[in-house]
């Protein structure tokens, strides 16, 4: 909607040019009057009209002077000139330095009704204008804040050559930052909610509520996500820092959403974790601050710790463990041993497990990377109960420590040794209860991993089972219906048949990987299965 502003000396013109047409109907919401050109100087740099409509002849200022002094301060505004046949000269004028148009006296509604449309329709595409304008600009900022962001990172990462180093900082510095005295980085993570903050309302919000310029970076998303906040103090700031981190904590505690319970009423805090560094003076050193916030963040994290966590405190944490590593270690292989014989044993698990880690979120300076060492061979050690002859054991285990180090949280690492527990407490129940099922499905996993490998033959599983080659070959012929050398045949014969189909591989080395060096006797048993050479089948299926 629009403003319009009517100058006009005679009265009864002034109130009938307000009723005159229907003003609404073309988007001009507000009319406003004034008497004369000083008044209606006055009101226009007070209302910033879009429209003034102005008579020429008038007492004090004329209308041409009024509006040419008008557009000196208002360039936009559209002006309409109301002039009788004796002052058209001036009309022209008017035209001339930006006048919209100009309407002889007396007023006809058509005329009047066209020259306003044509007006309000300048006005429109003036503000159409200046809107896409103002998105130009938006975009380019928010490209250019974007990049900035990155580039924060980089330095509080220690990335980049020092010329990019100093590119950074006198930006930051072009940006209102020289201002500081001291700089700390903040790492925080929210909870999942549908209340979930963007890096943009975060920055918003940390700046509103410490009341200074906060760049904030975002990754991860969902649980995984995380903001890295830039945060400027003065000297005497840097000993309020806590303080100062949960004020900004206690304005994220945003309500829930309809319907939905807020996590301050049901765990009594509203599940955000924040992590500091140490201040330093100069943004040369921000990666120190940065080092500083996310090792506190992730011990915060792993540990399940919420609210403002301190660097010192997770510092304090790792001298705590050092100085009573010994009986810690001496405690958790205790614990380790009895969690494998009530697991050989068939006793449940489950109450020494608990202990297990009750001792472990006991220790919270132990550290992730440790920790994860550790269960990694509790795993192992419960594994070989289960496998004893898996050739695989020393893949098994980097999976294991893999998919440990991956967690974020100690309970996350209970989950995951407890089904991997929970697997062997399977295992060796199908061992003892089904034992010849057990043995045969080992030998299948045998054949199906290692049927590359030359010798294997019916003595050689016998020997990774610790069965004797009869016993094993008369259940294997049992289950199966096949003696093992005649499953070992038909797995290396299918594996080779896929190999032809899908591969341009020799037909030599097809034969040497599936065991079978000698590529004669491969093609006598290809073709005896298959009904034709493998150079035949090669080219019936590649044809």
């Amino acid at each position: 909607m629009f403003k319009m502003l009517i100058v006009e000396d005679e009265r009864w013109e002034r109130e009938g040019l307000v009723e005159f047409l229907d003003w609404e109907s073309m988007d001009i919401s507000v009319v406003e009057t004034a008497s004369d050109g000083i008044e209606g100087m006055d009101k226009a740099l007070e209302m910033e009209p879009d429209i003034i409509i102005t008579d020429i002849q008038m007492p004090g200022r004329s209308g041409i002077e009024m509006a040419r002094l008008i557009m000196e301060q208002l360039r936009d505004v559209r002006i309409v000139v109301l002039t009788g046949y004796d002052d058209f000269e001036y009309a022209r004028d008017a035209l001339r330095f930006g006048a919209v148009d100009y309407v002889l006296k007396p007023v006809g509604e058509e005329e009047m009704l066209s020259t306003m449309l044509k007006a309000v329709q300048s006005c429109r595409e003036l503000r159409a204008k200046q809107r896409e304008q103002e998105l130009l600009l938006q975009e380019k900022d928010a490209v250019h804040h974007i990049s900035l962001r990155q580039r924060v990172m980089d330095l509080m990462l220690g990335r980049g050559d020092e010329e990019a180093k100093r590119e950074t900082i006198s930006e930051l510095q072009s940006s209102g930052y020289p201002e500081a005295e001291a700089f700390s980085v903040w790492i925080c993570s929210q909870p999942v909610t549908p209340l979930m903050l963007d890096t943009r309302e975060m920055e918003q919000l940390a700046g509103l509520v410490l009341g200074r310029q906060v760049l904030v970076h975002a990754a991860g998303q969902g649980e995984q996500a995380s903001f890295a906040l830039l945060v400027p103090m003065q000297d005497e700031e840097t000993g309020e820092q806590l303080q100062l981190a949960g004020k900004l904590l206690l304005a994220l505690d945003l309500p829930a959403a309809d319907g939905v319970e807020s996590l301050q009423e049901k765990e009594g805090h509203n599940g955000w974790t924040l992590g500091t560094g140490t201040p330093v003076g100069q943004l040369e050193f921000i990666n120190e601050s940065f080092r500083d916030a996310q090792n506190t963040f992730n011990y915060a994290v792993f540990n399940d710790l919420q609210g403002v966590i301190a660097a010192d405190e997770e510092q304090l944490a790792k001298k705590q463990f050092t100085l009573g590593s010994e009986v810690f270690s001496n405690q958790f292989r205790e614990l380790a041993k009895r969690l494998r014989y009530d697991l050989g044993s068939g006793s449940s698990c489950g109450p020494v497990m608990d202990e297990l880690f009750s001792c472990l979120a006991a220790h919270p300076g132990a550290g992730r990377s440790y920790i994860a060492s550790l269960l990694g061979g509790v795993i192992e050690s419960c594994s070989s109960l289960a496998m004893p002859a898996a050739k695989t054991a020393t893949a098994t285990a980097t999976d294991h420590m893999e998919a440990l180090l991956a967690c974020r949280r100690l309970q996350e690492m209970r989950v995951y040794t407890e089904a991997a527990v929970n697997e062997m407490v399977r295992l060796l129940e199908e061992k003892r209860n089904r034992k010849d099922d057990y043995l045969i499905n080992r030998v299948i996993v045998l054949i199906e991993e290692q049927y590359g490998n030359q010798d294997l033959s019916l003595a050689y599983l016998a020997g990774e089972v610790f069965v004797s080659p009869n016993h094993l070959g008369m259940i294997f012929k049992k289950k199966t219906g096949k003696t093992p050398s005649e499953y070992i045949q038909e797995f290396r014969l299918q594996r080779a048949e896929e190999m032809l189909r899908t591969t341009k591989q020799r037909i030599s080395v097809v034969a040497e990987q599936i065991g079978i060096p000698n590529a004669s006797y491969f093609g006598l048993l290809y073709k005896q299965v298959y009904g034709m050479t493998p150079g035949e089948y090669r080219e019936l299926v590649q044809r």
